[in-house]
């Protein structure tokens, strides 16, 4: 049993496993109060916050994987120059058993230029959520019983959603040295704290803005203790102070502008389709679409953690020219992600619509067909992006292409469905863009 027990305490997947299960926890013990004292509106709200914050922690356009496959292939024992084809780096290295020696110069190279770049991404990207995400709420915080709170708990939302994505620099690094299941156990614990407070707040009366307040500052903890855990665990890294540092630039900007791209034509769509319809429809159903987007999101994440973890130490592999081990490992993992999914998706089928009833929600589940086609949307999604993560491992990167084209696809189906199929639409438009194109 110890032997178990300390396997699954140093697993990238049960402790990526275990972070997600807490933040699982927040629609377990957190929504339904939510759900229960809010009206509409101020549900609606509170989803549109988490949606919004999303779609601005995807405004790294690319950084994160990019720079987590950059110190994977230093760990693996590529240089700089390596990383620009490592389709044909990957083929002249040797294969051998043991792990190729880390890089840490090229390492601290790369985290110096990392440390330069994403406080100013910070900067920028609330700014942008600031104006465009403000636009987007007009109309939802005018359906509210109390505007004036509603601005200010977006406020709080603003302002802590750079310190957020500052902090993503250093999860990402995190990840890229292979330190995931450290971090996720840490995850484990902030993400205790916030559900708790968020919990204990509601339970003692707070409205709509004591639970953003509660929650974000969670978040802005999170972000400190990655930058905490990195110099803790790999001081060596620091060595270089923040610069632009050219010969990384180089070999970061092409792959990351082409994920930054892919990842908002994919993601971003579907996170911005509950905006959008929120400006089209009742408050009601505006709801509880995003509830069960909300709910298919963290299906999506949690199925992914027994392929995802595995992304630094598969770019590992492949920069020390190990291909065999690499897709042994990238079909397990992939096998148990589908199945983690199916699973999922079934027992919200069956199960939210009772709960939500007993519970006496004010917000209704979506229809059983709009679930299903939401489940077969994101089955699709996610069957297509591992086999794109895989092929990444090259630092040849298509996300643009494939994202973008099933991007356009996914607004032109569902501009034209709307006025005929309502509610259906965003879902169905997403389930033909990906099984069409993705």
């Amino acid at each position: 049993m110890r032997a178990i027990l300390l396997r699954l305490w140093h697993s990238p997947t049960a402790t990526t496993w275990g972070s997600l299960a807490v933040r699982l926890s927040a629609l377990v013990l957190v929504l339904p109060v939510v759900l229960v004292r809010f009206a509409p509106p101020e549900v609606a709200l509170w989803q549109l916050f988490s949606t919004l914050l999303m779609l601005a922690l995807m405004l790294d356009f690319g950084l994160a994987p990019t720079f987590v496959r950059l110190l994977a292939y230093a760990r693996g024992g590529a240089t700089l120059a390596d990383m620009a084809d490592m389709t044909r780096a990957a083929a002249t290295v040797p294969a051998a058993p043991a792990k190729a020696p880390a890089g840490p110069a090229v390492a601290a190279d790369v985290l110096s230029a990392l440390r330069w770049l994403y406080p100013r991404l910070a900067i920028g990207a609330t700014l942008l959520l600031a104006g465009l995400g403000t636009l987007g709420l007009v109309r939802p915080v005018a359906q509210s019983s109390d505007a004036t709170t509603a601005w200010l708990a977006w406020a709080l939302v603003v302002a802590s959603s750079g310190v957020v994505l500052w902090g993503g620099a250093y999860g990402a690094a995190l990840q890229g040295m292979d330190k995931i299941a450290v971090m996720r156990r840490w995850e484990v614990a902030t993400g205790i704290g916030q559900v708790a407070s968020s919990v204990a707040v509601l339970l003692l009366g707070g409205g709509l803005l004591a639970l953003v307040a509660a929650y974000q500052a969670w978040a802005v903890v999170g972000a400190l203790r990655n930058r905490w855990l990195l110099g803790s665990l790999h001081p060596e890294l620091f060595s270089r102070k923040p610069e632009p540092r050219p010969e990384v630039m180089k070999v970061m900007w092409p792959p990351a502008w082409r994920s930054g791209l892919g990842v908002l034509m994919s993601q971003g769509i579907i996170q911005a389709s509950g905006l959008v319809y929120s400006q089209l429809a009742p408050a009601a159903e505006v709801a509880a679409y995003l509830l069960a987007l909300r709910l298919a999101q963290v299906l999506s994440q949690f199925c992914q953690a027994p392929f995802y973890s595995k992304l630094p130490r598969l770019a590992e592999l492949h920069a020390a020219g190990r291909q065999a081990e690499v897709l042994q490992l990238a079909q397990r993992g992939m096998l148990l992600a589908y199945w983690v999914l199916v699973a999922g998706a079934l027992a919200v089928a069956l199960a939210v619509g009772p709960l939500l009833d007993a519970i006496g929600s004010r917000t209704p589940f979506v229809a059983p067909g709009v679930w299903a086609l939401l489940a077969l949307a994101f089955f699709a999604e996610r069957f297509g992006a591992m086999h794109l993560q895989l092929y990444s491992l090259t630092n040849h990167i298509v996300w643009h292409i494939a994202n973008g084209v099933t991007g356009v696809l996914m607004i032109v189906l569902a501009t034209l469905a709307f006025p005929r199929v309502g509610q259906f639409a965003f879902p169905a438009a997403m389930l033909l863009a990906y099984a069409g194109f993705y």
